[in-house]
C-alpha cells in the first residue's frame, strides 16, 4: 500500500491559534537529557533509534493473484453441472436471521469460494453444492469478524443454490500479453507485476518503520502542556475518521467503539497521542530547522497528486489548502530524517493482508 496524503494539523496551529481557552498542563517535568526544550515539550533523542525494518517477502502466490486480479476482465464464467468447488462462483437467493429477525435478504448474490466474504464455515457449507441445493445452517461469529452486520452474532442462513459458474481464464501467452497490456511478453508482464508488488511492500514497510520510529520518540520525550483547541481538534477528527469509515453501517460512535473492542480510555489515548505527535513533530523541526523549498514544495504536490489520482494542481490545492499541504511535507521530512537516522536491522518477513 502506498502512502497516502493523510493530513495533520501541525502544531505550528498548536502555538499560535489556541484561542482563549488555557493550555493543558500535564504535570510532566523536563527530561535531564533533552536534545530540545520548549514551553510544550522536552524533546528525547531522536537519532540512531533501534529498529527493525521489515523486508517484505513476494511469493509466487501473490503474483499469480495480481496478475489474476489484473486479467480477470477477459475470463469466462461459465455454469457447471458439478459439485461446487475452490475458486467457483456460487449464485445464491438468501437470508440471514438472528435473536428471532431477519437482518440481511438478497436475491441473485454470489460469493466466490475460498474469499471467505463470510468467513471460511460459509464457504465450507457452499462447497459441493448443485444447482437447486437449499440450505440451513448456523454460524457463530466472532465479535472481531471484518463484516460488522455479523460479528458477534449467531445467524441462522437459509440459502438457495441458483447456480454454480467455473472461472475461465484466457491462455496468457505471449501473443495475448501483447494484445491487451503494454508489455510483449508474458515473461514481461509477470516482471512488471513483481516489481509492483514489491514497490508497494517496500512503501508500505517504510511507512510502518517511520510512525514505529516517531511513536518511540514520543514515548520517551516529555510533553509538558498542550492546547484545548488543538485537543478538541484532534477528537473532532478522530471522531469523524471512525463515522466515515463505518458510513455504511449507519452506527454512532458508542457503538462503533463497541464493534472495535476500544474503551473510552483506549479513545482518549489515541486521540493524546495524535496531539503528542504532533508537538514532538515541530520540536523536531525547529530543533533541525527544517523548512521547505519551493523545489520540495513542487515535488511534494507532484508525489501526492500523482498518488491520489489528481490531474489538476490547482483543484488538488483548492481541495486541501496550500497550509495542510506544506504540513504535511514537513512532516514527511521529519519522518525521512528519523528513518535516515536510525540505527536498522533488515529482517524478512512475511505479508499480511
Amino acid at each position: 500500500m502506498k502512502r497516502k496524503f493523510a493530513f495533520v494539523l501541525t502544531a505550528a496551529c498548536l502555538l499560535t491559534a489556541c484561542g482563549s481557552k488555557p493550555n493543558i498542563v500535564t504535570g510532566n517535568k523536563e527530561l535531564e537529557d533533552a536534545v530540545y526544550n520548549n514551553e510544550y515539550v522536552s524533546l528525547a533523542s531522536y537519532t540512531g533509534l533501534k529498529a527493525e525494518k521489515k523486508k517484505y517477502i513476494v511469493t509466487q502466490k501473490a503474483v499469480d493473484a495480481m496478475i489474476h486480479d489484473q486479467l480477470s476482465e477477459y475470463a469466462e464464467y461459465n455454469s457447471v453441472d458439478r459439485a461446487s468447488a475452490a475458486g467457483d462462483w456460487v449464485s445464491t437467493s438468501f437470508t440471514a436471521e438472528s435473536d428471532g429477525t431477519v437482518f440481511m435478504q438478497e436475491e441473485d448474490y454470489f460469493f466466490i469460494l475460498g474469499e471467505e466474504e463470510y468467513g471460511a464455515e460459509f464457504d465450507e457449507q457452499l462447497t459441493g453444492v448443485t444447482t437447486g441445493d437449499q440450505l440451513s445452517f448456523t454460524i457463530d461469529y466472532d465479535s472481531d469478524f471484518s463484516d460488522m452486520d455479523l460479528a458477534g452474532k449467531t445467524v441462522d442462513f437459509e440459502v438457495n443454490v441458483t447456480d454454480v459458474r467455473e472461472e475461465i481464464m484466457p491462455d496468457t501467452d505471449d501473443a495475448f500479453i501483447k494484445e491487451h497490456t503494454s508489455y510483449d511478453t508474458y515473461q514481461q508482464f509477470e516482471e512488471a507485476v513483481r516489481e509492483s508488488i514489491e514497490d508497494s511492500y517496500e512503501s508500505e514497510s517504510t511507512s510502518e518503520l517511520q510512525e514505529e520510529l516517531l511513536r518511540k520518540v514520543v514515548e520517551s520525550s516529555s510533553i509538558l502542556q498542550y492546547s484545548r483547541k488543538e485537543y478538541d481538534t484532534a477528537r473532532e477528527e478522530y471522531e469523524g475518521s471512525c463515522l466515515e469509515m463505518f458510513e455504511m453501517f449507519d452506527m454512532n460512535l458508542d457503538e462503533i467503539y463497541e464493534a472495535l473492542e476500544m474503551t473510552k480510555e483506549d479513545v482518549e489515548e489515541d486521540i493524546t497521542y495524535s496531539v503528542y505527535r504532533t508537538i514532538v513533530i515541530d520540536a523536531i523541526l525547529d530543533n533541525e530547522n527544517m523548512s521547505l523549498s519551493d523545489d520540495e514544495y513542487e515535488e511534494g504536490i507532484a508525489y501526492y497528486m500523482k498518488e491520489n489520482d489528481y490531474d489538476s494542481r490547482s483543484k488538488f490545492i483548492n481541495d486541501y489548502g496550500e497550509d495542510e499541504i506544506r504540513g504535511q511535507l514537513l512532516e514527511d521530512k521529519v519522518l525521512d530524517y528519523l528513518t535516515a537516522h536510525a540505527d536498522l536491522t533488515e529482517v524478512e518477513a512475511e505479508y499480511e493482508n
